[in-house]
C-alpha cells in the first residue's frame, strides 16, 4: 500500500541523497524538518498525534549529550586529546588510537557522546597532520558505529532491546555475543581507514581553519563531574534492571541530570546552550513526526504482509532490521520491530541489535551518529563528504562488518 507519508519518506531520502547538488545552505535538518510540515500540512498526522510520536527520552537524552560535549569543549579536553594524539610518532599509530579510544567512548557513553566528542578531535587531528578529513570523519563514524555495538547501553537501540527483551545479565550478553565481531569489524574498520587515508581517490582538501579556541579561564570541573554522573546513571540503570527493582532512571532523565552541573557551576553555562548542536535535535524531532505518521498510515504493515508470522527468523531479522534502517533510521525501527517480535529469544536480540547498528554504516542518515559528526564538523566550518562519497567509502566496511556479525550470530544460534 502507497501512502503519502511513505511517498515523503522516500522523497525525504533522495533530497539527502542529492544535497550536495542542492543551494549550499540546505542542511539535511532542513530536509527532514521540511518533510515534517509537509505532512503535518497534508493532513497524515495531527499536530497532537506529532507531539506524542516524539520519543522525548531520545531527545532530552541528545540535549544533555551535547550540552556535557559542549562543555568539555570549552575545558579544552577536545584540543588537549587531539594535540597528544597528533603528537604520536606516526600517522599510523594516531589513527589505531583514535578508533581504540572512541570505540571505547562509544560503548559506555553511547554513540552519540562519542560522536558530539569526537568530531573535533578529528578535524584537530586532520589539521595537524595535513590529512584531509574526509577519510578521518568516516573513520569516526565507522568507529562510533561498530564500537557501540558491543555494550547494552552503546546505542539507543541496544538500551531498547536490553530493557524490552528481558534479559537476565545484559552486559554479559551482550559481550559474550558481540565481543567478536566487534573486535573483527573495528580491525577491518583501521585497516581500510588507512588504505583511504593515502589513496590517491581521497578527497584534497584540507581542513586548514582553526576550531574555536576553548573559552577562557572555563571550569574544566562542571563538564567532568557532568561526564563521571552520565557514567554512573547509565550504568546505575542496567545494573537495576538486570536485577529487577522495578522502572529504572528513563534514559533521557539520566542526561538532563548530569548536564545540570554544566550549567549550575559552569560561568560559561549561556555559551554552552548556544553551542548545543539544536540542529540535529530538529532532525530528530522531525524525524520521530515522519516516522510516526509512517506508522498511522500502515504501509510498514501492508509491506511487512505474511511475513510477520517468521520475524524471529535470523535472516529475516537481518534483513528487515538492515534495509529499513537505511530508510527509517535505526531506533524507530528496533522499536517497532520489538513491537511486532512474538518472542525474545537471544539470538533474536542480537541479530537484531548486531545488524541494526551496523546497518548504520551504510547510508549517512542510516545512523544518528552519522548526520551529528556531519551537522558538527560543518559547524566546525569542516565540509566533511557528500551522501554518496560517504556511501562509497564505507560500504567495504559495511559488508565485513554486517557478513562476520550475521555469521558469528547464526553459529553461535546453531551451538544453542
Amino acid at each position: 500500500m502507497i501512502s503519502i507519508s511513505l511517498v515523503v519518506s522516500y522523497l525525504i531520502f533522495f533530497l539527502i541523497a542529492i544535497r550536495q547538488w542542492l543551494p549550499p545552505g540546505v542542511r539535511i535538518w532542513h530536509i527532514m524538518s521540511a518533510g515534517a510540515v509537509a505532512l503535518l500540512l497534508l493532513g497524515e498526522i495531527t499536530l497532537r498525534e506529532a507531539v506524542a510520536a516524539i520519543d522525548w527520552n531520545v531527545i532530552a537524552y541528545l540535549f544533555g549529550v551535547f550540552a556535557i560535549g559542549a562543555a568539555l569543549y570549552q575545558s579544552g579536553i577536545s584540543h588537549a586529546i587531539g594535540d597528544r594524539i597528533a603528537g604520536l610518532r606516526s600517522p599510523d599509530l594516531a589513527l589505531a588510537v583514535l578508533i581504540g579510544a572512541t570505540a571505547l567512548c562509544a560503548a559506555v557513553l553511547t554513540n552519540d557522546a562519542a560522536a558530539v566528542i569526537g568530531t573535533p578531535i578529528v578535524l584537530m587531528l586532520a589539521r595537524a597532520l595535513r590529512l584531509s578529513p574526509a577519510p578521518l570523519l568516516i573513520a569516526l563514524c565507522a568507529t562510533v558505529t561498530v564500537g557501540s555495538m558491543l555494550s547494552p547501553v552503546g546505542n539507543p537501540q541496544n538500551i531498547l532491546i536490553a530493557t524490552d527483551g528481558r534479559m537476565g545479565n545484559p552486559l554479559a550478553t551482550f559481550a559474550g555475543w558481540l565481543a567478536v565481531p566487534t573486535i573483527v569489524s573495528l580491525a577491518f574498520v583501521y585497516v581500510w581507514s588507512r588504505y583511504l587515508i593515502t589513496s590517491p581517490a581521497t578527497p584534497l582538501k584540507l581542513h586548514t581553519s582553526e576550531l574555536p579556541d576553548p573559552a577562557k579561564e572555563a571550569r574544566c570541573w562542571p563538564a567532568y563531574a557532568g561526564l563521571a554522573v552520565l557514567v554512573v546513571l547509565i550504568g546505575a540503570d542496567s545494573i537495576l534492571r538486570v536485577i529487577g527493582q522495578g522502572a529504572a532512571l528513563p534514559f533521557g532523565v539520566a542526561s538532563l541530570i548530569a548536564c545540570a552541573p554544566v550549567f549550575i557551576f559552569d560561568s560559561h553555562r549561556l555559551q554552552t546552550f548556544k553551542q548545543v548542536d539544536w540542529a540535529t535535535l530538529a532532525f530528530f524531532v522531525a524525524m520521530f513526526i515522519v516516522t510516526g505518521a509512517l506508522l498511522k498510515s500502515g504501509s510498514l504493515q501492508a509491506i511487512l504482509g505474511s511475513m510477520h508470522a517468521r520475524l524471529g527468523e535470523l535472516p529475516i531479522v537481518a534483513a528487515i532490521s538492515f534495509w529499513a534502517s537505511q530508510l527509517f533510521s535505526n531506533v524507530p525501527v528496533v522499536d517497532m520491530y520489538l513491537k511486532l517480535l512474538p518472542g525474545r529469544e537471544t539470538p533474536t536480540l542480537m541479530m537484531l541489535a548486531g545488524i541494526s547498528t551496523l546497518a548504520g554504516n551504510l547510508f549517512i542518515i542510516s545512523a544518528a551518529s552519522n548526520v551529528i559528526v556531519v551537522q558538527q564538523a560543518e559547524r566546525f566550518g569542516a565540509s566533511p563528504f557528500t551522501f554518496w562519497q560517504f556511501t562509497r567509502a564505507a560500504l567495504p566496511i559495511t559488508i565485513v562488518s554486517v557478513g562476520v556479525t550475521y555469521a558469528w550470530i547464526a553459529w553461535m544460534g546453531g551451538l544453542l
